[in-house]
C-alpha cells in the first residue's frame, strides 16, 4: 500500500510541476504580447526557410516596427505597411504599389506577433527541457494531433522578456527560423508610420486589389 501511496504522490508532483510551467510559460507568453499591444518595438531580424531536405533553403532579413496589429517591414525588395485594415506593398524595382485588406491568414504570414498569437491560442505552452542562461526557452505543441506544425520553439531574454527567436517545425518537415536582432522597445510612431505615402515614391503604378 505505502508503495502505491508512492507512486501517486510522485505522479501527482509531475502533474503539479506541469501546471505550473504551462501556466508560467503561458504568462510571459501574454506579458510580452500585451506589451507589443499598447507599446511600438523595433527590431532588425533574420528568417530562414529550411525544406524538409535542407536543399534550397531561403533567407531574408529586414528590419520591422510595429505596434499592436499594425507595423511597417522592410526587405530588399518590398516594403510593407499595415495600419491595422488596410496593407500597402511596394515593390521598387517593379515601381508598384499593391493595397489589399489581408485576411488574418494572410497577416499570420507577415507579422511576427500574428504569427507567435496565432500558434499561442491552438497550442499548449511549457518551458522547454533545453536550458539557457540568458533565456526563457518555452515549446508550444498544438492541441490538435492533425494540425500543420508540430512544434513551436519561442525564446524570451529573461533580462528584459523581448522575444528572441521562433523556430516553427512544421508536419512536413520543413522549418521556420526567425530570430530578432537590435530589438528596442517603446520606439517613437505616428499612425503616418504604418501608411503608405504616394508623394515619398512618385511615379508608382497603384494597383488597388480591395
Amino acid at each position: 500500500m505505502k508503495k502505491v501511496l508512492s507512486i501517486l504522490l510522485f505522479i501527482n508532483s509531475i502533474a503539479g510541476s506541469w501546471a505550473q510551467n504551462s501556466t508560467d510559460a503561458q504568462k510571459i507568453i501574454n506579458e510580452y504580447l500585451n506589451s507589443v499591444r499598447s507599446s511600438a518595438v523595433q527590431t532588425a531580424f533574420d528568417l530562414k526557410v529550411i525544406p524538409k531536405n535542407g536543399v534550397n533553403s531561403q533567407s531574408v532579413s529586414g528590419n520591422l516596427i510595429m505596434k499592436g496589429n499594425q507595423f511597417y517591414l522592410t526587405m530588399d525588395e518590398v516594403k510593407v505597411w499595415y495600419d491595422g485594415s488596410t496593407q500597402w506593398a511596394l515593390f521598387e524595382q517593379n515601381k508598384e504599389v499593391s493595397i489589399t485588406e489581408p485576411t488574418a491568414q494572410e497577416l499570420a504570414e507577415t507579422n511576427p506577433m500574428a504569427v507567435l498569437a496565432g500558434f499561442t491560442a491552438k497550442s499548449k505552452a511549457g518551458f522547454s527541457k533545453q536550458k539557457s542562461a540568458g533565456n526563457h526557452i518555452i515549446e508550444l505543441t498544438p492541441l490538435k494531433a492533425n494540425d500543420q506544425f508540430v512544434k513551436v520553439t519561442v525564446q524570451f531574454v529573461k533580462s528584459t522578456n523581448q522575444l528572441h527567436s521562433i523556430y516553427v517545425l512544421n508536419r512536413d518537415g520543413s522549418r521556420n527560423e526567425l530570430t530578432l536582432k537590435n530589438y528596442r522597445n517603446n520606439a517613437t510612431v505616428t499612425p503616418a508610420t504604418f501608411r503608405f505615402d504616394a508623394t515619398k515614391y512618385p511615379g508608382m503604378t497603384i494597383n488597388d486589389l480591395r
